[in-house]
């Protein structure tokens, strides 16, 4: 999230001119645990762990406040949770079929949920042990998030900008206080725990970014680095594993505003738009994130329950990586509502897992392949490469449960000679209506997410 006094005037000139580039409209099994090691730079499903919410406040808020909530009479740290169910979590991973999670472990208030010698503002219970060592267990690739350039550890009030709001950048300027504190918590959780990578909060033009980048290269150039936000700065495009940012909706404006009350945050919307966006113009490795529920600071699950898994369709089949950010309860349990839809996403995913992992999408311009046209409204297509065939993702905005007939022209699909309905593989007829191929299906074969249909053919 970008706070709209600091962030919109960076990022102003790229998002004009990328909002300006248009387009066209059950089992839970455990899995094997021969998962690893993790080829990061394909599209894949995650799940962020998230241990940032707190029932009765805000994201933006004031921390004068807040971190005394969390002291005893005496000024020391009285922890009161969430207290992560750890073990809950990994066995969630193992039941959705993930490619890769990651688990908060430093937010914006600064507090440590691993073992540091480094402050006192942090668990009794270091809860990044078991995390590593369950993920390597189960076989999933596993990440930390931690936040870098936002830290309310009242360890830190003296060089603390602004204690009265969460954005409030720590090392805008010079402060080699916080500067060895980060170095030394990076050092700590790398020796410690081994993660496969570090997920970072945010790229920015601060002090932070550019250290913590110099810091992984030299000493941990092994370990895959991403930063939220680094999608919008092309400068961060060479200088990550991956790049990573927001996308809390299905459609929608590319952009929108948040209310605080006091200050407005511009959020990124669309994962439609920004998938389609990075397709087109990404060479490199990319995800974006976006919360189970119906916001950061609202668990309550999606009045649509396969809004998720349409998103998570959309970016996979663009050739990105999805995390969506799990809640956890102040006992550290994920909120109910969001496990069941994580867990239908995972009995959706898991017979498709393939189709996304190991697809590459085609290139082309717009929001829709050269010369595919389906014949009802609210359907949207994405095509990409697998093995030496072709797949059409035919993306069901709404749930439609209705005949469709795709619809190839002969200048650009002459060359197919076979259709099969995937993920069983069932083969379907392909006619002939003047010179113009087509496949028709009946509602049945209707996915209420994603019809996917491989095509067969002397393909270059």
């Amino acid at each position: 999230m970008f706070n709209k006094t600091g962030a919109v005037p960076i990022f102003r000139t790229l998002l004009v001119g990328m909002i300006l580039i248009a387009g066209c409209g059950n089992g839970e099994e455990r899995l094997s645990e021969e998962r690893m090691p993790w080829d990061w730079q394909k599209p894949g499903l995650g799940v962020m762990y998230q241990i940032e919410y707190r029932p009765g406040w805000d994201w933006d808020r004031d921390y004068t406040v807040f971190n005394q909530s969390l002291m005893d009479g005496e000024g020391n740290f009285d922890f009161n949770g969430p207290y992560p169910r750890v073990d809950e979590w990994v066995g969630l991973s193992q039941k959705i079929g993930l490619d890769y999670h990651i688990m908060e472990i430093k937010w914006h208030d600064g507090i440590c949920y691993f073992h540091t010698d480094l402050t006192d503002w942090k668990t009794d219970t270091d809860y990044a042990e078991p995390f590593a060592e369950l993920s390597r267990k189960a076989g999933i690739p596993f990440l930390y998030y931690y936040s870098a350039i936002f830290d309310h550890n009242p360890q830190f009030d003296d060089i603390q900008p602004d204690p009265h709001q969460t954005f409030s950048v720590i090392l805008q300027e010079s402060q080699p206080v916080y500067e060895e504190y980060l170095q030394g918590q990076y050092r700590e959780i790398m020796e410690q725990y081994g993660p496969d990578g570090m997920w970072i909060d945010w790229h920015w033009n601060d002090r932070a970014t550019p250290l913590t980048i110099d810091f992984f290269q030299k000493n941990y150039p092994e370990a895959v680095l991403a930063f939220n936000a680094s999608n919008y700065n092309p400068l961060a495009h060479g200088q990550l594993s991956y790049t990573s940012g927001e996308a809390h909706g299905l459609e929608g404006p590319p952009t929108k505003i948040v209310d605080f009350g006091d200050r407005t945050i511009t959020v990124f919307e669309s994962a439609w738009y920004w998938a389609n966006l990075n397709r087109r113009d990404f060479t490199h490795p990319w995800e974006l994130v976006g919360p189970a529920g119906k916001w950061w600071q609202d668990p309550s699950p999606r009045d649509d329950q396969h809004e998720i898994l349409r998103i998570v369709a959309v970016v996979l089949a663009n050739g990105g990586k999805y995390a969506i950010g799990a809640t956890s309860q102040m006992d550290g349990s994920i909120y109910p509502g969001q496990v069941d839809q994580l867990r239908t996403l995972g009995n959706w995913y898991r017979p498709r897992r393939n189709l996304f992992t190991e697809a590459i999408p085609l290139q082309y311009q717009g929001e829709c392949p050269e010369g595919v046209t389906v014949t009802q409204s609210r359907f949207y297509i994405v095509a990409s490469s697998i093995d030496n065939d072709r797949l059409l993702h035919l993306f069901n905005f709404d749930g439609q449960e209705v005949s469709v007939t795709v619809q190839l022209a002969p200048d650009s699909w002459d060359m197919v000679n076979g259709a099969y309905l995937e993920p069983n593989h069932r083969e379907l007829a392909v006619t002939k209506s003047g010179e113009v191929l087509e496949i028709s299906l009946d509602p049945k074969d209707v996915d209420p997410v994603d019809t996917i249909i491989r095509l067969t053919g002397s393909f270059q």
